[in-house]
């Protein structure tokens, strides 16, 4: 399975499913395709799909993975596998806001039926403000298109900007990915401000994750994968438990796992939700689950950066008291099942990664209980 962590995620789908959310008509906002990335991971859209069956959910949004050489071949083979995809599958182009041609491939691709945009601040090396990306958005907000701006690791702050072009552009629905990790908490007065303005759930850091959740209103939050880089049975998981941690129900959490996209890819207006949770909603922190969360977050780290994590996960374990917590006792079985996988397969360096961010959710989200 080219999914990373696939695998290890099919070996947890009985505990990553147990509290599902039945009826929901899942719609993951983030997906890629392509072959020449040079971070190395590749997804065809026929895997894209597979790995959606497995999650059990319907459709995705699609857009090209990072290209060196430019972007227009990429998008019209993303075209093409929407077109294929028997209404499953909906395309974003990608583009290069420093190419001179990024306002007409926009155009192009929009004609041909894509719902939107991609812009990738970090590969593609540029910053907020762009003029470029100013004739992209205002492009889509004629269209009533989406902007997906990545707004994850290694760029500078972009949401004050995010949000300036959200307010000039109010038939723009303008996305920030991964939680918004690098603006969520200055935007928080945006977000109530904007109904335009969202995040997607497509990240791995609990914490990072649960601050969405506290400082965006629900209904400007879309689930999101970011596959093949992580598997939709964790994401769904994920993004369920930190919606009922701050004690969403089950029907506003069905707008996040994907009526509210299916909305917007519609052209309609998004509903409101109600307003964020605010902090509060998560009530007492516990500094024992804290301190699980600390050392796995930085097992993690270490495993994404190529640095064995068998430090930091021996650490979260020795952090769990003997006994008195079911929740943590779980988390404890699935640490060591991390270091299981990674002692029986040296040389893949990932090896149980999906374990390690099971445990980390749980321990992160302790109010919601053990699954099932």
């Amino acid at each position: 399975m080219p999914i990373n962590g696939a695998d290890e995620a099919e070996s947890l789908r009985s505990l990553l499913l147990a509290d599902g959310l039945p009826g929901a008509a899942w719609f993951d906002a983030h997906t890629h395709m392509g072959s020449n990335d040079p971070d190395g991971l590749k997804a065809t859209p026929q895997e894209i799909l597979e790995a959606l069956d497995r999650a059990g959910h319907p459709r995705a949004l699609l857009f090209a993975m990072h290209e060196p050489d430019g972007y227009p071949p990429a998008n019209d083979a993303v075209l093409a596998a929407v077109a294929a995809s028997g209404g499953r599958l909906e395309a974003l182009a990608r583009v290069d806001p420093n190419d001179p041609g990024a306002l007409a491939e926009a155009r192009r691709c929009l004609d041909a039926g894509a719902r939107g945009i991609k812009l990738h601040p970090r590969s593609d090396a540029f910053a907020l403000p762009h003029p470029a990306v100013d004739g992209v958005v205002a492009l889509a907000a004629e269209r009533r298109g989406i902007v997906l701006f990545h707004a994850g690791r290694g760029i500078p702050r972009l949401g004050v900007a995010a949000a300036a072009l959200a307010r000039a552009n109010p038939e723009a629905r303008i996305v920030l990915a991964h939680a918004g990790i690098s603006d969520v908490a200055d935007l928080a007065v945006a977000f109530g401000e904007l109904p335009n303005l969202f995040v997607d759930t497509a990240w791995w850091q609990v914490s990072d994750v649960l601050a969405a959740f506290v400082h965006v209103p629900p209904g400007q939050i879309l689930y999101a994968s970011d596959m093949p880089y992580g598997p939709g049975l964790f994401s769904a998981f994920a993004t369920l438990r930190a919606g009922r941690a701050v004690g969403l129900s089950d029907e506003v959490l069905a707008e996040i796992a994907g009526g509210q996209l299916g909305r917007i890819v519609r052209g309609e207006d998004p509903v409101g939700l109600g307003p964020a949770p605010g902090e509060g909603a998560l009530g007492a922190r516990s500094v024992a689950h804290e301190r699980v969360v600390a050392h796995l977050s930085a097992a993690v780290s270490g495993t994404w950066a190529g640095v064995d994590p068998e430090q930091s996960l021996s650490l979260a374990r020795l952090a769990i008291a003997d006994g008195g917590d079911p929740l943590l006792a779980l988390v404890d079985t699935l640490i060591g099942r991390a270091q299981e996988a990674r002692s029986g397969d040296a040389a893949h360096g990932r090896a149980g990664l999906m374990f390690a961010l099971t445990a980390q959710f749980l321990a992160g989200t302790p109010t919601v209980g053990v699954p099932g």
